[in-house]
């Protein structure tokens, strides 16, 4: 079965990244995707169904102009548009 643990945003980023600004906007597209990816995840289904679910997250919080696809055996990798 899946297990999580919460972390703080400084446990889980790279120091690095708590030095960016981030637009109250951008959070707020964050939040309603990630909580529409927890209500549609189900721990009991296979990593194959849950990676559907995540790719509709990365494009919907991140990557909207990138394609989020398989490449290869390598099961989620962020194109550039045209790629």
């Amino acid at each position: 079965m899946l297990q999580h643990h919460t972390l703080r945003p400084k446990q889980a980023l790279n120091k690095a990244y708590l030095c960016l600004k981030t637009s109250r906007t951008d959070i707020e597209l964050f939040r309603k995707a990630l909580l529409t990816l927890l209500k549609i995840i189900n721990l009991a289904e296979s990593e194959e169904h849950a990676k559907n679910h995540l790719r509709g997250f990365l494009k919907l919080a991140f990557y909207d102009k990138y394609g989020v696809n398989t490449k290869g055996k390598t099961d989620m990798v962020i194109h550039q548009a045209d790629n």
